[in-house]
C-alpha cells in the first residue's frame, strides 16, 4: 500500500474517480486514520464519497496498476520495477529516474512524483 504522504502529494498532479476496490484512508474524529476500501454502495452513491473528499477527511490511495499506467505514458523508452533481493528494496528505474524504497507501491510513487514535478514545477 502507498504510503499517505505520497498519496496526498500525487493527489496535486493526478485527479482521480474513486471505483469499487480502490482504497481511502478515512480519519476518524480523533484523528485515527481507518483504510477503507470503496465498495459498491459508495459508487451508486458518489455524493458520499465526494462530500467527504471535499472536506478533505478522505485520502485515496492509488492502485500499483494505475501509477503504472501513469509512468508507462510518461516515459519515452519504458521502466523497470524490479526487487532487488539484496537490499530488500523495490527499484524503479527509467531514462531519467532511479528510485527504491520498501514497496513497489512507494518506489513507483515516488518515481511519478518526480516526473509530475519536474513537468509541473509549481
Amino acid at each position: 500500500m502507498i504510503r499517505v504522504d505520497l498519496a496526498k502529494k500525487l493527489a496535486k498532479y493526478i485527479p482521480w474517480e474513486p471505483k469499487v476496490g480502490d482504497l481511502t484512508i478515512v480519519y476518524s474524529e480523533t484523528g485515527e486514520e481507518i483504510v477503507e476500501p470503496i465498495i459498491l454502495r459508495h459508487e451508486k452513491e458518489k455524493k458520499i464519497v465526494l462530500s467527504l473528499r471535499e472536506v478533505g477527511d478522505l485520502v485515496w490511495l492509488p492502485r500499483l496498476s494505475m501509477m503504472l499506467y501513469e509512468l508507462k505514458i510518461r516515459t519515452a523508452k519504458g521502466f523497470t520495477l524490479n526487487y532487488a533481493k539484496d537490499t530488500d528494496q523495490w527499484c524503479y528505474k527509467d531514462e531519467q529516474i532511479e528510485t527504491c524504497a520498501n514497496s513497489p507501491e512507494d518506489a513507483a510513487a515516488m518515481a511519478l512524483l518526480n516526473l509530475l514535478e519536474k513537468n509541473n514545477p509549481e
